[in-house]
């Protein structure tokens, strides 16, 4: 009797803390898509002025990443697992970014040696790495209530 109230509350506990780490997770995922609105915001604020084709690609590109964390955040939310995959993209195109950003003709001939073995290293990862997982995905949706529900349901059911 004292074991299955230890191991329930165990359980409890656990059930818990994953339903607030997931509130948390909900949390950033909202960030991520405010920080988002308000980078385009600030893109298309930019095309109003004279062209900086350095800034705009950039954003973008920041962009981009954000859209990966966003999506890391989903499979972790779906999954409740670290797609490791998508961790080595965003350093990718992270370490890009940053390179588009300072511009190549300013940075250390040192430094760019450096970022291409680290860049040729991440993609060696993805490719051979055997981090990557399939993602399958439902070919048809059904509305945002009906997918509330039916998550619901099985949150209910587990």
């Amino acid at each position: 009797m004292a074991d299955l109230y230890y191991h329930s509350i165990h359980d409890l506990f656990r059930r818990l803390l994953e339903n607030i780490q997931d509130i948390i997770v909900i949390v950033i995922c909202i960030l991520l898509f405010a920080l988002m609105t308000r980078i385009l915001y600030g893109l298309f604020e930019s095309f109003s002025g004279p062209l900086n084709f350095q800034y705009i690609a950039s954003e973008l590109i920041y962009i981009l990443v954000l859209v990966e964390i966003y999506r890391l955040l989903i499979i972790y939310l779906r999954e409740h697992r670290i797609a490791v995959d998508i961790m080595i993209e965003v350093g990718i195109v992270s370490v890009i970014r940053e390179i588009i950003l300072h511009g190549i003709l300013g940075i250390e001939p040192f430094t760019i040696f450096a970022l291409s073995f680290f860049l040729l290293s991440l993609m060696l990862l993805l490719r051979y790495g055997a981090v990557r997982k399939e993602e399958v995905e439902r070919t048809s949706r059904d509305d945002f209530l009906t997918e509330l529900m039916r998550t619901l349901k099985k949150k209910d059911s587990a």
